[in-house]
């Protein structure tokens, strides 16, 4: 059976900023094929999850959720797709209601498999697989409702952590053609996006192969494009922090003074052991103390793993130590969680739940008062944020502050020159509007 286009679709997605951005092009994909995309799943035929499998606890959440749709919207068809179908596959289709299961490689086919409605299982486990990106179902700001938009130049990685899944769910690193990212970049300007965010599996990774040339390359490029835009670089690895892409980042005025690091431990017997890069562990914390000491206003932000297999408490200070020394803004912290297949989940030296908590614990302690800081060196400091909620007006900054503007308003998407209060509410910063409020 064949569906109608005119089938209200809704989108709901779990895990990354990837998983996240692939749903929002998606989106515009469906809308060109016809399907309306609907917020409430009430009012959805059709109900389209994208979901994650980086680890157990986010797997648990996704079959509760699917189970919980089934249950409240029966007569909804849904389509699971993402890493937690590519690692199921077939399985899924034994949950209720589940009729379409559609493995990382064929996102881009979900609106024709929905009009022709062909096959029920599509997964594909070849390592050699097509890269994925929707350019030509670009929506505008006012269509999408944002004002960030996501450049997803990348897919896949071609490290082999330890304790990491989504190579085998995402397949090794795939670039995007750099002449196929310019003009989605100039499109993208064009429709009146301000920020412009560089996303994928492993960023870092971006080759044009062409010209055996990376990220900075591309960057490079995307400045020369006139228009009123800031770019912000997603997660980096540090084997990606070279010196140009530091310098774009502290320098370059359309460039976010933002670096987000995902570091995972700043301990190399524990590095090791995850079998990322350990012996230059200093030469890091150098160029990440060095970044901070020369634009004190950049923020810095990391990724960090605790409790990995073989993690003593004496590493997981060395971890704490070394956190202090680079001076990070902020951070996010996840407790370690077993995947299968991967080489860290058969390893001697398992950490308790209990251990994992009391350390992710400590270490957001830290890094919150370590954010204190930063957060008390901006209050004099005039800041740009983009609207992205007109009322109250709240946005971000380029260093990467969330602000709220009380009792203002402001249109979404525009810029408004803020000035920190030293007060905060949840996880904005209070501010107030300065006089003049156009873009330098």
């Amino acid at each position: 059976m064949s569906l109608r286009a005119g089938a209200a679709v809704a989108l709901r997605t779990i895990g990354c900023r990837t998983n996240q951005e692939e749903m929002f092009a998606l989106k515009g994909a469906l809308i060109e094929k016809g399907f309306p995309v609907v917020d409430s799943l009430h009012d959805a035929h059709i109900i389209i999850v994208n979901t994650c499998s980086v680890t157990s606890l986010t797997e648990s959440k996704t079959a509760r959720f699917l189970r919980t749709i089934n249950a409240k919207h029966p007569n909804a068809r849904i389509l699971v797709t993402g890493c937690f179908a590519q690692q199921h596959g077939g399985a899924l289709l034994k949950y209720g209601g589940v009729e379409w299961v559609v493995g990382n490689a064929h996102k881009h086919g979900i609106p024709s498999l929905l009009i022709d409605n062909t096959q029920d299982l599509l997964i594909d486990t070849n390592e050699n697989k097509n890269s994925l990106f929707w350019e030509e179902c670009l929506l505008s700001p006012h269509e999408s409702d944002r004002t960030r938009f996501s450049l997803k130049i990348q897919e896949g990685c071609d490290f082999k952590c330890s304790y990491c899944i989504v190579p085998a769910l995402r397949g090794p690193s795939k670039s995007a053609p750099p002449r196929q990212m310019l003009e989605v970049f100039k499109r993208a300007v064009d429709m009146g996006y301000k920020e412009i965010v560089l996303t994928g599996t492993h960023i870092g990774q971006y080759r044009d192969h062409n010209k055996n040339t990376g990220l900075e390359e591309l960057v490079a490029q995307f400045l020369k494009i006139n228009g009123d835009y800031r770019i912000r670089f997603s997660s980096l690895d540090p084997r990606d922090l070279s010196d140009t892409l530091i310098a774009m980042a502290g320098e370059e005025k359309r460039v976010c003074d933002h670096l987000h690091v995902s570091v995972q431990s700043l301990c190399g017997d524990v590095l090791s052991s995850m079998n990322r890069p350990y012996k230059e562990l200093d030469v890091l914390i150098d160029k990440l103390r060095s970044f901070r000491e020369k634009y004190p206003c950049a923020a810095l932000g990391g990724d960090f793993i605790v409790g990995h297999p073989g993690e003593t408490d004496a590493m997981f200070e060395t971890t704490l130590n070394n956190v202090k020394l680079a001076d990070f803004t902020y951070g996010h912290v996840f407790r370690y969680s077993k995947r299968p297949a991967t080489h860290s989940a058969e390893s001697a030296g398992q950490i308790s739940e209990i251990v994992k908590k009391t350390r992710g614990d400590l270490l957001r302690d830290l890094l919150q008062s370590s954010r204190d800081v930063f957060l008390y060196s901006q209050s004099s400091r005039p800041l740009y944020i983009i609207i992205e909620e007109s009322e109250p007006a709240r946005g971000i900054s380029s260093n990467y502050i969330r602000v709220e503007v009380p009792k203002t308003g402001a249109p979404k998407n525009s810029w408004m020159r803020v000035r920190l209060s030293g007060k905060t509410k949840g996880a904005y910063c209070i501010a107030e509007c300065l006089n003049g409020d156009e873009h330098e």
